[in-house]
């Protein structure tokens, strides 16, 4: 019955005859699944190159901090980098710590410690640093999970 059926025209044989045949609120359902897919993968491959790009400049800052023996060597290699979380990191990081020990960069022989307040100071500074570059490489994820959890539903919507 149904290869009869199929021979007179009445059911679509392709998925494009199966598109053409079907309803306003079908096909506004499909554009909708399509623009939101294409949507998903636009950042999916924006996040992929953005972190690609991040693992680049941490074995650039790595490389350059292991390559020198005092602190202030490193501050002044890194600066020279490409602008990255890791070296705005270490300069919110020196700039505390140059105003807690002013001088302390240049005066190799002073060697005090911290203190377990100005410790907890300088992590407090870095814990904000280092939330607020998350921020900022987090931005879009959401709407990968917004697509992920509504797009299913609307796929069900167009079922129906």
């Amino acid at each position: 019955m149904l290869g009869m059926l199929q021979g007179m025209g009445a059911v679509p044989r392709t998925p494009l005859e199966l598109l053409l045949v079907s309803s306003t609120e079908t096909k506004f359902i499909l554009a909708v699944t399509a623009i939101l897919s294409l949507a998903a993968w636009f950042v999916i491959i924006l996040k992929g190159l953005q972190f690609r790009r991040i693992h680049r400049q941490g074995q650039q800052f790595f490389a350059e901090v292991e390559r020198t023996t005092r602190l202030q060597d490193a501050y002044a290699s890194v600066g020279q980098l490409p602008p990255s979380p890791f070296g705005r990191i270490m300069r919110e990081a020196i700039n505390f710590y140059s105003e807690l020990r002013p001088g302390a960069l240049k005066e190799e022989a002073q060697r005090r410690p911290l203190s377990p307040v100005q410790l907890e100071s300088l992590k407090l500074v870095l814990g904000k640093e280092v939330s607020a570059e998350r921020d900022v490489l987090s931005h879009y994820i959401p709407w990968l999970a917004i697509v992920g959890s509504v797009g299913p539903l609307i796929g069900l919507l167009g079922t129906v």
